[in-house]
């Protein structure tokens, strides 16, 4: 990627935007290529979620991503370069993607502020092929957006992202950019959402016995020593009087879990994808890694003393701990065979959510510079967290057992900067929303020692959680 020697401070009016372009275009001619131009612009602080709520159009697939705990939130709408894949190489051409579109890509701005740069946003499957009649989501979806905004505790930007050539029309791609930056000097903020949850009766959740059933056979390969683990999800599908609205939903989610990863992804075919997870499954940033083993749930205590006993008792859990530690010791091992050292950097604790808690351990690395995070993003998925152990027999247990298909719910959604640097979480506590209809997605860990019931009233208290946020 290319640096002009574009200052942030020079870019105040369409003429400054107008010159750079025209430099951009005498790159591509010299090199005969076509040039990607990223223009970074600060802008006021905003709600990248109203902002949001403004600028994506139905039929363009968008990304939202925000975690109100660290004032980061980011907003990236109308694809401006796009890969869609499927099969067992989708992360290594994902990777291929990324890397070959910033060879001719010149950035500018204010490339010194949070999220800067050219950034591109990505989305996988569970599984690497869904069964063509069933596709909403390709196996890999990544894109560069044409407008992207980002915030970072009070500093915003404007990334604005534009394919130039010798043909094109500069005056009119320079005035469009310009527009946009005037269009958010001006502060947006979304409606407040409902801060309690609302009193309506709850569906009954579908085929319950199928799901008991299911346990009860996964505890059986786990006596036999066939399983270790396995993941079995459950859905709720709901219908409503309109159809929903996205803006309400994000900004209820995030009001309620501020320590979640809110999302959002659209395939711009009518379908969004949209949830709040507790699981980061890595962050990358100066070769410094982070992801966590999380894995092991109980419900949060009505009073504090009921609550410090449910955490008490989570902790001490003979089952839960080893469903914990088989999550664990797979992420140190895929750490290690791809060359990376990796640290246990906390004892497991809880992670308490406002209807649940999870045991959590945070894992630490240095990663080598030749290592690509989509490489070792491909390493760990699916974690036994979503999955199961050994990894392959958990995968084919999921087709034998789950009569829907899971498509982007518990499976990689994040982004990558043009530095490769990047975030990505697991799409847990999600829901797929298709005009008047939502399909709620819950999963439940089974381990040796596992209640079918149990495990039942675990999936029920996620899928109702989730459907009040929603709803």
């Amino acid at each position: 990627m290319t640096v002009t020697s574009f200052s942030a401070h020079l870019f105040q009016d369409r003429r400054s935007i107008h010159e750079f372009l025209a430099s951009c275009r005498t790159i591509a001619i010299d090199k005969e290529h076509a040039q990607v131009v990223s223009l970074s612009l600060e802008i006021p602080q905003l709600d990248a979620l109203a902002v949001l709520s403004l600028l994506q159009q139905p039929d363009r697939p968008y990304f939202y991503w925000e975690k109100q705990s660290q004032g980061t939130a980011i907003a990236a709408t109308e694809p401006l370069l796009h890969l869609q894949v499927d099969g067992a190489q989708r992360f290594t051409q994902a990777q291929h993607f990324i890397c070959t579109s910033l060879v001719d890509t010149v950035s500018a701005g204010a490339l010194h502020l949070p999220f800067a740069g050219p950034h591109f946003f990505c989305s996988f499957t569970f599984f690497d092929q869904t069964h063509r009649e069933a596709r909403l989501f390709p196996g890999a979806s990544v894109f560069l957006p044409r407008w992207q905004i980002a915030c970072d505790q009070d500093q915003a930007v404007l990334v604005a992202n534009a394919i130039v050539d010798a043909e094109t029309p500069l005056e009119k791609l320079a005035r469009e950019i310009w527009q946009r930056w005037q269009l958010l000097q001006t502060p947006r903020r979304c409606p407040s959402p409902r801060s309690q949850p609302t009193n309506f009766a709850y569906p009954l959740l579908a085929n319950s016995d199928a799901f008991t059933t299911a346990v009860a056979d996964t505890l059986e390969h786990i006596e036999a020593e066939k399983l270790q683990k396995l993941v079995l999800a459950h859905t709720l599908d709901v219908k409503t009087p309109q159809p929903l609205d996205l803006c309400h939903a994000l900004g209820t989610l995030r009001a309620r879990y501020p320590e979640c990863y809110v999302f959002a992804v659209s395939n711009g075919q009518g379908q969004n994808f949209i949830g709040a997870s507790p699981e980061r499954l890595i962050e990358l940033r100066d070769r410094h890694l982070v992801t966590d083993a999380l894995a092991g749930s109980a419900p949060r205590g009505h009073s504090r003393a009921d609550d410090e006993a449910l955490g008490h008792q989570l902790l001490n859990s003979k089952k839960d701990g080893h469903e914990h530690r088989v999550v664990l010791d797979f992420i140190r091992d895929s750490l290690w065979e791809l060359g990376i050292t990796p640290q246990v950097a906390s004892l497991p604790h809880l992670l308490q959510l406002p209807n649940i808690q999870h045991l959590r351990t945070l894992i630490t690395a240095e990663v080598p510079q030749h290592l690509h995070l989509l490489e070792i993003l491909a390493a760990l998925h699916p974690t036994p967290a979503v999955a199961g152990m050994p990894r392959e027999i958990a995968q084919a247990q999921i087709h034998r057992h789950e009569p829907f298909e899971r498509h982007l719910y518990a499976a990689p959604l994040g982004w990558i900067d043009h530095q490769g640097n990047g975030e990505f979480t697991v799409g847990i506590r999600s829901a797929l929303i298709n005009g008047f209809q939502a399909r709620l997605y819950a999963g439940a860990g089974i381990v040796a020692g596992s209640d079918p019931q149990r495990e039942l009233a675990e999936i029920q208290l996620k899928l109702h959680t989730l459907l009040d946020a929603l709803m």
